[in-house]
């Protein structure tokens, strides 16, 4: 079953680019069958252009990548019980690149970047933890 819909993936500057990761879009459908509610996503695929105007990371998981798809996506979280169930789950289902905010759990299969990482995002900066 596919619980999302292209345009919640595709690039939110409009400019049409939505190649998102097929084998991504399966783990988060198995994500979104065990927690048994709905997953919004705030951010999918970003182009070089919409990237830079939010402040993404040179080599962000959301950018196309050389296998042409974009690997990461930013899921809204309402409360820290949920954003550990969505973590525990996504890592059963073998994502090992998280990064977590108060807004949102970052999400990406990029094999091509550093693996495991859990990333602590502040207000204040950045808190990278190893694992």
């Amino acid at each position: 079953m596919n619980y999302f819909q292209p345009s919640e993936l595709e690039c939110r500057c409009h400019c049409g680019l939505s190649s998102f990761d097929p084998k991504m879009l399966g783990i988060l459908n198995q994500a979104r069958e065990k927690l048994g509610r709905p997953i919004i996503i705030n951010c999918g695929c970003r182009c070089l252009k919409h990237n830079t105007e939010v402040g993404g990371a040179k080599h962000s998981a959301h950018l196309p990548e050389p296998d042409g798809f974009c690997h990461a996506v930013d899921i809204k979280v309402f409360s820290d019980i949920t954003r550990a169930q969505l973590r525990d789950i996504l890592a059963d289902l073998g994502i090992r690149r998280f990064e977590v905010s108060p807004l949102h759990l970052h999400v990406d299969n990029a094999t091509y970047l550093p693996t495991p990482i859990l990333a602590s995002v502040t207000f204040k900066g950045y808190e990278k933890v190893e694992t």
